[in-house]
This record gives C-alpha cells, structure tokens and sequence, in this order.
C-alpha cells in the first residue's frame, strides 16, 4: 500500500505551486479550470500526488484559521541532505523534529 493524493490547503495556489515545482522539483500534474486546484506529481506519473487547494475550494483554508499540516517523503539521507541544502540557499529555513535549525551532523 501507498499513499496515492493528499489534499493541502494553500494560501496563493500560484505561489504555492512555484514553491512545489521549482524549489521541491515535482512535476505538474493537472489544474482543475473550475476551482482554484492544482495538482502535482509526488512521485512516478500516476503513481501519487498532491493537490494544492486554494482558499475558496473545499479543502482550503476557511475563516482566516491558520491550521498545521504535516507530508513527509520517503528519500535516501544523500537526496535528504541535498534537499537542505537546497532550500537553505533558497532562504527557506529545514528545521529538525525538535524544531531546531538543521545541519550535516555526519
């Protein structure tokens, strides 16, 4: 079993699928024309996405209720690093499970 879509509430779709496409590396997938979706390939075509839901769609953000939500990949500690790396020099901050800035500890 694998997790096939998942469904994340996102503020600006545009901005959100910039973020998704060019900083993380998914490719895209599908736009629903009739509502504010997006969807992106989280791994082999056809084999998993994510749907990037805009603020007025069901599964988007409601009543200005800012609400955690948690996706994690499952990737080697060499691509993990890599991808540190790259957000860091793309001014994103990696923080750990504890909340702490993270850093090559090998």
């Amino acid at each position: 079993m694998h997790l096939y879509e998942t469904h994340l509430p996102v503020a600006d779709t545009k901005i959100a699928e910039r973020f998704y496409r060019e900083i993380v590396g998914l490719p895209f997938a599908h736009r629903d024309a009739t509502r504010d979706i997006i969807f992106l390939w989280a791994d082999a075509k056809e084999k998993a996405m994510i749907g990037l839901w805009g603020p007025d769609t069901v599964y988007g953000s409601h009543d200005s209720v800012n609400r955690k939500h948690h996706l994690a990949f499952a990737i080697s500690l060499d691509e993990l690093l890599a991808a540190i790396k790259k957000l860091n020099e793309q001014g994103i901050e990696t923080l750990g499970f504890g909340g702490e800035k993270t850093e090559d500890r090998r």
